[in-house]
């Protein structure tokens, strides 16, 4: 079970010490930060939260990535990047027995690997149960996750889950790109059925989330790959992870060089780490939904916030499943905290064209059904998919020629030539680039900076690797 996930932790408020960890199942060691961040990380911390249920999820530092393998606790597998990710699914119900006067729990799974549009739908389905049935339902959910195939790389798998079928098509790497074709969207957006493991959830549609914000998408995807810090403010965690996650895949094949938050709590061990006076940390991605956090951000230069009326909060999934059903984003009431929904920026100028045609389509979708909703969301993430990788088409126009030509000395190794920074900027000068820029000065101003991005480094020993590694397998020339 643990090639999947470590286990299923069972969360309870308590009205002296707040949310704790009453369980996991199975058993498995976590440390007293880690308890304490899953805890927190698993409850809403949003005042238009009433009856209902949700599932989100946030990522915390695993503690065991610090120690070394000896001391790490035999049931906890190594981590993949040193972080955990939780899916958690809470419910929250009126209980007269209750001095708050409601019952509030949360079922978190845990696992180190960062599929959420997988472990959203896992837990959607175990969550309700667990609730009705009990500790029974989680010993069954972990024998059917013990039976699925490995987790390999780059697989299509079918895994069966408590009465359903799941149809996963696994990454070949964390930084690969994956598109599902137009003929396939009713099963690979359907609730219980395909799903691309490190996309966003499909549910509600992205473009019905970002409502205020969809003229700006091209400037955030510029922050992004300039790996600027970017603040996203939500009224629900539900929001803001799924908001997150789709920032993180618009910008693949390029690495993620930062820190990425989907859901973050002030008593997150990170937190004086990465909310401070200090300017925020180089491709940092934070969700919140804690007004004195963004209160304490406002000297970051990006925030994306999320609108939503509370009188949606009246359905099973709270502030989201409307959505859908009314194909419209509100601002919150007045009198609640938080920042006007919409895209504010203080220091950045788009560099890039828009593409209105799709603008206006996408912007059309939006007051059609959920299939059109659907459809314009997908086409908005190709889009964006496809303009990361027309970023990147003269820097392997670029790379080509730093590649040496066959040699007939077995003696003398090939390696890649050392990239020049004055040398690509010529070859972009004389060759362009496919994406739609301003200006020329602006086109060599946004690579310059790019060059100088943790990312473009992290991306370049990527493709340094591969290449040599493909020339210490290439024949010699006879």
């Amino acid at each position: 079970m643990r090639r999947w996930i470590l286990g299923f932790v069972s969360v309870n408020f308590d009205l002296e010490f707040g949310p704790t960890v009453e369980s996991v199942y199975p058993h498995a060691t976590l440390s007293h930060t880690e308890a304490e961040n899953i805890a927190f990380s698993s409850f809403p911390d949003c005042p238009q939260f009433e009856e209902g249920s949700q599932t989100h999820s946030f990522r915390i530092r695993d503690t065991t990535s610090l120690q070394g393998a000896v001391s790490r606790p035999t049931e906890r597998p190594p981590p993949l990047d040193g972080f955990l990710y939780g899916f958690a699914f809470f419910t929250q119900s009126r209980d007269s027995s209750s001095k708050r006067g409601y019952s509030q729990r949360s079922l978190v799974l845990l696992t180190h690997h960062p599929y959420p549009a997988l472990f959203d739908a896992v837990v959607a389905i175990v969550g309700p149960l667990y609730s009705r049935h009990g500790h029974p339902m989680l010993e069954t959910a972990c024998h059917n996750i013990a039976n699925w195939p490995d987790p390999a790389k780059g697989m299509s798998l079918e895994l069966g889950f408590l009465g359903s079928v799941f149809q996963v098509d696994l990454p070949g790497s964390s930084n690969e790109q994956q598109m599902p074709s137009s003929s396939a969207l009713s099963d690979k957006f359907g609730p219980h059925r395909v799903s691309l493991g490190p996309t966003a959830p499909a549910d509600p549609p992205i473009i019905v989330i970002l409502e205020e914000s969809l003229s700006h998408l091209w400037s955030i995807w510029e922050c992004l790959v300039l790996c600027e810090p970017v603040l996203i403010y939500a009224p629900s965690p539900e929001l803001t992870s799924q908001v997150a996650w789709w920032l993180r895949d618009i910008i693949r094949p390029i690495p993620l060089s930062g820190d990425f938050r989907p859901y973050f709590t002030i008593h997150d061990q990170d937190h004086s780490t990465l909310v401070n006076k200090m300017p925020p940390k180089a491709g940092l991605i934070l969700g919140i939904t804690n007004p004195l956090i963004e209160r304490a951000c406002k000297h970051w230069p990006h925030l994306l916030s999320i609108g939503c009326n509370r009188r949606y909060t009246r359905s099973k999934r709270p502030c989201l499943r409307a959505y859908t059903k009314l194909g419209s984003v509100h601002a919150p009431e007045k009198g609640l905290a938080g920042p006007k929904p919409g895209w504010a920026t203080k220091t950045h100028n788009r560099y890039v064209s828009k593409d209105r045609a799709l603008l206006k389509k996408v912007e059309d979708a939006r007051h059609g059904d959920v299939r059109s909703q659907i459809e314009a969301s997908l086409a908005l993430r190709r889009h964006f998919g496809s303009r990361t990788n027309e970023l990147l088409v003269p820097l392997h126009r670029y790379l080509n020629t730093l590649i040496p030509p066959p040699s007939a000395s077995t003696a003398t190794p090939r390696r890649l030539k050392a990239f020049s920074t004055t040398d690509f900027l010529a070859s972009l000068k004389a060759h362009g680039s496919p994406l739609p820029f301003r200006s020329g000065s602006r086109r060599t101003e946004f690579y310059s900076r790019w060059l100088r991005t943790p990312a473009f480094g992290l991306w370049l020993a990527q493709q340094e690797e591969v290449v040599e590694e493909a020339l210490r397998g290439a024949p010699r020339h006879q």
